[in-house]
């Protein structure tokens, strides 16, 4: 058996096209890492705006803040005292209404720790509200409350509109409960690295490319009848295939992603990988209980049955269809088409349906407040997208196994 399955992982990686694929694919992707290394950028404390390595080293530097509500006031009151004071204000609102060094030199260098205090105070409706306007109007007003009721305002919108249902916005507001003080720092490199989760995209399509001709492929050469005529063809060989098959996209799913995760920690570093993931998406609150490297490595797990549950797919379409090149295109349909759906399409059912699909992986941010139910069990959409997948590359495989085995041989 063991040497069926590595005859067939040979086989899969003798393909000229998987391997074009694969070092396109690598190369690509190791190119957007070092894009994204050089379009890094922030201002040091002198007020010079710097990118690339020089802006990851001034990143290096960010001082780990608790955001407790003492902390939060003394940062807004601190700000309103500089608007306040004729040595360091201005009328310019385009300079926040400072002076210009002292926009350069305190604003600028703090900007991302002000956004983080503003993404929670501000309301809908007061997206031009000036951050003087936002201090004036909510100093003294408990940081976390107003966070839960920007919280309570999103799981309302979304009971509305069909997102959720009320008992699913009950258990995230139960959820959210667990969300603890932000603590603020440096978190670059996760930032980058959870919004790239759509590059699993290009790993899922390299996937497709590799095992389409698994079966498909025995058809187009006629050798289908000889293998199924063999001693162990119709069993021991199909498993060596499928195992095979997922052992490839395994390999190459972590390999890759491990690739450009390292490259990227490297250059950028692992600074925050113990802040909370809320500093990612400071404009709109999550109620995730996780740190930054644990969303991010759930959201890689997600990916990674997502990727298992098409390739089951893939092996299914090459059971059934004579050509590879069939496959190939048939999947990269499913792999596009939805994408271009509303995230609303089909109400309540229909979206929920749609985001468990592999390629929403592109579109999935730690902000979604989508829940699935079965009776009185709720889960998030990383925890039903597991389970769903996973369930999916078991029958999908299975019914390729009956497919394969059982298909009229052309004589």
């Amino acid at each position: 058996m063991k040497r069926m399955i590595w005859y067939e992982w040979k086989r899969i990686w003798q393909s000229r096209l998987t391997q074009f694929a694969v070092v396109g694919c690598i190369l690509f992707l190791l190119f957007c890492t070092w894009s994204n290394i050089r379009q890094i950028q922030t201002t040091d404390n002198e007020g010079n705006q710097v990118t690339g390595m020089a802006a990851v080293k001034v990143l290096k530097e960010t001082e780990r803040i608790v955001l407790d509500q003492g902390t939060v006031t003394a940062i807004m009151q601190e700000y309103l005292d500089y608007t306040e004071d004729p040595a360091t204000s201005s009328d310019n609102p385009e300079l926040e209404y400072l002076s210009e060094e002292m926009y350069r030199t305190w604003y600028l260098p703090n900007r991302d720790l002000i956004d983080q205090i503003c993404g929670i105070y501000i309301q809908d409706g007061q997206g031009n509200m000036s951050v003087r306007q936002l201090f004036e109007e909510n100093l003294g007003k408990d940081f976390y409350e107003e966070r839960k009721d920007r919280v309570q305002e999103i799981l309302n919108y979304s009971v509305n509109r069909d997102v959720v249902t009320p008992a699913e916005a009950d258990w995230w507001d139960k959820q959210d409960d667990k969300i603890g003080i932000y603590v603020f720092g440096n978190y670059e490199a996760w930032d980058i690295l959870i919004s790239n989760l759509p590059w699993v995209l290009f790993i899922m399509m390299i996937v497709c490319v590799g095992i389409a001709p698994v079966f498909a492929g025995e058809y187009q050469s006629k050798c289908d009848s000889l293998l199924l005529c063999m001693k162990h063809g119709k069993h021991r060989l199909i498993l060596a295939k499928l195992t095979a098959s997922f052992v490839y996209s395994s390999v190459l799913y972590w390999g890759i992603v491990a690739l450009y995760s390292a490259v990227l920690l490297i250059f950028v570093g692992t600074d925050g990988w113990d802040l909370p993931v809320q500093l990612v998406y400071y404009g709109m609150p999550s109620s995730y209980a996780l740190t930054a490297s644990q969303a991010y490595l759930l959201a890689l797990l997600m990916g990674y049955v997502m990727t298992l549950g098409l390739g089951g797919l893939v092996l299914l379409l090459s059971a059934l269809f004579k050509n590879p090149y069939v496959v190939v295109v048939t999947a990269f349909l499913y792999l596009c088409v939805p994408l271009f759906l509303p995230s609303n399409f089909g109400g309540y059912i229909g979206m929920h349906l749609l985001a468990l699909l592999p390629e929403r992986i592109s579109e999935f941010q730690f902000v979604s407040y989508i829940a699935y139910s079965i009776g009185n069990i709720r889960m998030t959409l990383p925890t039903a997208a597991v389970i769903v997948n996973g369930l999916c590359a078991a029958v999908f495989s299975g019914l390729a196994y009956l497919s394969f085995r059982r298909h009229q041989v052309n004589r």
